[in-house]
């Protein structure tokens, strides 16, 4: 970091003796030569600002389709670049494209895909596209063959801050060689709730002050690659109970509870340098206790934080003193979109003092170019009648171009592409990245009770008979897949229970199926996934009866563990994603969390925890996590403290 910082008062220093050049071809050269901001901005038209401070997304388009006709509902995922595409990245000068996990399958897939969008760019725009993904790491990935690592609430299970650094400096270090250069990470949201369906397993745990230490570690180890962080979601996604993805949530906490639960991971990353935060599309109504009808839904609504200048002005750069970049969380999220029009949203975002907004307006075939323009002429109707101030919008495409400075992104990397794909290959996903990344993964893995009878290791023979049950089908070939790297002798049957029904109706066959294939095990593992992190799927109580179509998740662990524990077999407990599951079965033998599992989605590698998890139960490796949360029982009572686990 002492680079950049020798670097930027270098380039400010120049600035002051740089005159401004005449306005020519090689202006922006020019600007970029002095390293002066100001003479950039100067001599950018409102419409070019207003479009450096938009990062729109390409993951779907459908060719063909004229303008002035709406653009089909679902359009097909793109991998590569497409005339259409190119055409609209040329048309404006966008700041920036945020990439997703279908262009990125192969190193090579995505190097070329983003080579295509910075040339395709560079006709008619003198500053590069600033490249973005999420890239968290665990359930978060992008990068299809990069280190996947087995995320952040594992890592922090650990109790290794050193496995954080090494973990984020690697993602950073392959993203960036693969011509990505934000990433948008670490998550600081403290998850405080563990209802909470979005953030779970992707937080560091619900202790304020070690997720801010986490955080730090994150972050520095980040930048120390080159790389852009990007801290999410403030003011704090950790204590909701809905998905904004899907819904706008409210948190009623008062302020002195924000303070102490939410905001030091933010706090912190802001003392230590973050460069980027990003907003969450949340109700904080003893933050901002405005309130506006949704022009959508006719509701009366407090101003979800992305909106909320009281909240990214007042008190993110006022009382906090942040001076870096903000930008939006995806604006085609439900917690936006079901209460706003997309083009007015776009100019509330302006309004509030955001600095970039990301994925602005649905583009997904040519007619993606009006809703764009309309945009942009949006914004700049709001910059005559003097609702926005020109100052404002000049700030902040400043605050863009200076992080792009920064990061040496104002200048194209001219280095032969082949060239690039073969440096990268070699670096990403590296045998010393898988080393790192088994070993985090194996640490991470937490044995909360472990029956002296019935509990791990499983001893096994050639004779035994390994039965699991997995709660979502597309897991099954992975056990599968994860048995045989251990060149295991016995037999193994993996049963999918995704979707049974379960209810007084076919409650004694389910049982009769149950006790039979438990009789021919010798050996069970139950793993479980609530959806909503609790059986409380979807609020409506407790499941009892089987009334939802998913309560499957709750009732059939619960009759397998009642049934194999019946029987006296040896079994485990496996809580693949969250660890709150464990806190609805209390009287399971032997309890294990692994943190997470991802299936393997267009070529992205799979988290590492699931294999971690069946070399701990076999007893190759020995378990050594320790929560980093408190578990509840139905009653709400503590049954695990923070920091339990037992290590053999």
């Amino acid at each position: 970091m002492k680079l950049f910082a020798t670097i930027s008062l270098t380039l400010g220093l120049l600035s002051i003796s740089c005159a401004l050049p005449s306005m020519d071809s090689a202006i922006i050269d020019e600007c970029v030569k002095c390293g002066s901001v100001n003479c950039l901005v100067s001599r950018m038209s409102l419409d070019d600002k207003i479009a450096q401070k938009m990062m729109p997304d390409i993951q779907l388009w459908q060719q063909g389709v004229a303008v002035g006709s709406n653009c089909p509902r679902f359009s097909t995922e793109i991998t590569e670049i497409n005339p259409e595409i190119e055409d609209f990245i040329k048309k404006y000068k966008f700041g920036g494209i945020i990439l997703f996990a279908k262009m990125l399958g192969t190193t090579e897939q995505g190097m070329r895909f983003v080579e295509a969008l910075q040339q395709a760019n560079a006709v008619n725009n003198k500053l590069p596209l600033m490249i973005s993904t999420d890239q968290e790491g665990g359930l978060v990935t992008r990068l299809g063959e990069g280190t996947v690592f087995p995320g952040n609430m594992a890592m922090a299970a650990t109790g290794n801050i050193d496995y954080i650094s090494q973990a984020a400096g690697i993602m950073a270090k392959e993203l960036k060689a693969a011509g990505i250069q934000m990433q948008f990470g670490p998550d600081a949201d403290v998850n405080v709730n563990p209802a909470n369906p979005v953030i779970g397993a992707r937080s560091f745990g619900d202790d304020a002050d070690q997720v801010a230490t986490n955080v730090v570690a994150y972050v520095k180890a980040v930048q120390e690659q080159g790389t852009i962080s990007c801290a999410k979601h403030f003011p704090g996604h950790g204590d909701t109970a809905s998905d904004s993805h899907t819904s706008l949530p409210l948190v009623d906490k008062t302020r002195a509870q924000w303070e102490q639960e939410d905001l030091p991971p933010f706090k912190s990353a802001i003392a230590a340098g973050i460069d980027m935060i990003m907003t969450a599309h949340i109700q904080y109504p003893n933050l901002d206790s405005n309130q506006i009808v949704s022009p959508r839904t006719g509701e009366t609504i407090y101003y979800p934080a992305t909106l909320s200048r009281t909240i990214q002005n007042d008190i993110l750069r006022g009382e906090l003193g942040f001076k870096g970049v903000t930008i939006t969380d995806a604006m085609n999220m439900a917690g936006i979109i079901q209460q706003f029009q997309p083009v007015d949203a776009v100019g509330r975002v302006f309004m509030a003092g955001v600095d970039i907004v990301l994925m602005p307006i649905p583009v997904n075939c040519t007619q993606g170019y009006l809703n764009i323009q309309a945009s942009i002429d949006h914004i700049k109707d709001l910059v005559n009648d003097g609702t926005i101030k020109i100052k404002d919008i000049d700030d902040s495409v400043k605050r863009i171009l200076k992080l792009k400075m920064k990061y040496g992104l104002l200048k194209l990397d001219n280095t032969p592409l082949n060239q690039k794909i073969a440096n990268a290959k070699s670096s990403i996903y590296s045998d010393a990245s898988k080393a790192i990344e088994k070993q985090i993964s194996d640490d991470a893995i937490t044995l909360l009770k472990n029956d002296e009878n019935t509990g791990i290791p499983f001893k096994t023979t050639s004779d035994s008979n390994l039965l699991i049950y997995s709660p979502v089908g597309t897991y099954v070939p992975y056990y599968t897949t994860e048995l045989n790297r251990f060149n295991v002798d016995f037999k193994s049957t993996v049963v999918n229970y995704q979707g049974i029904t379960y209810n007084s109706t076919t409650k004694a066959q389910v049982d009769a199926t149950i006790k039979s294939q438990i009789e021919a095990a010798t050996h069970i593992i139950i793993a479980s996934e609530l959806g909503a992190n609790t059986p409380a799927i979807n609020g409506n109580g407790d499941i009892t009866q089987g009334s939802q179509s998913n309560a499957y998740l709750y009732n059939f662990p619960r009759a397998a563990l009642t049934e194999a524990m019946a029987q006296n077999k040896p079994l485990v407990f496996l809580s693949q994603r969250v660890p709150y599951d464990v806190g609805y079965y209390p009287d399971v033998p032997t309890a294990m969390c692994m943190y997470g599992v991802k299936r393997i989605d267009y070529g992205i590698y799979g988290m590492p925890n699931l294999r971690s998890a069946i070399s701990a139960i076999l007893g190759i490796t020995k378990p050594k996590g320790k929560l980093p949360v408190q578990i509840l029982d139905t009653t709400g009572e503590i049954l695990f403290e923070r920091g339990s686990g037992i290590s053999l």
